[in-house]
């Protein structure tokens, strides 16, 4: 047992002399997407409804220069719409139609341009060189009209 645990000792040293400890650090705690808003409001019919979805990009210091890009899929409610702006997603109108409508948020981002796609490891590192895991995530949201 004493035997196992210095040889895990000695690699952990390895890695950290090889690699360097914040490369380490970095991809074990690795950058990813995430929809940070857990909810949406009830909206009234034939009042205006403006609300938003925010994103972050997890154990990234810049999140807001990546690049974000959101696909809905699903039943919005007739009389809202949406649209994007940098972390932001927008729900603006008046709704139409009383009812529960679900839909889902789908959440694509890009890395800046300071950081380099690693096509064949699958992750993109810049040049602190950060792991970067899923370039992609999603939310299921309702919104209730009442």
């Amino acid at each position: 047992m004493l035997k196992n645990k210095l040889n895990i000792v000695i690699l952990v040293c390895t890695l950290f002399f090889v690699s360097g400890c914040a490369e380490l650090i970095d991809c074990i705690a690795s950058t990813k997407p995430v929809i940070s808003t857990d909810s949406l409001p009830n909206a009234s019919q034939g009042f205006s409804y403006d609300t938003f979805i925010i994103s972050e990009v997890k154990n990234s210091a810049n999140d807001d220069s990546f690049y974000y890009y959101y696909d809905v899929e699903g039943n919005v409610p007739p009389g809202i719409s949406y649209y994007e702006v940098g972390r932001k997603l927008f729900f603006t109108g008046t709704p139409t139609a009383p009812g529960t409508f679900t839909f889902k948020v789908n959440l694509k981002i890009e890395a800046p341009e300071n950081l380099i796609n690693d096509d064949e490891q699958g992750f993109f590192e810049d040049d602190n060189r950060i792991c970067f895991g899923d370039d992609s995530t999603q939310k299921t949201f309702t919104i209730t009209v009442l």
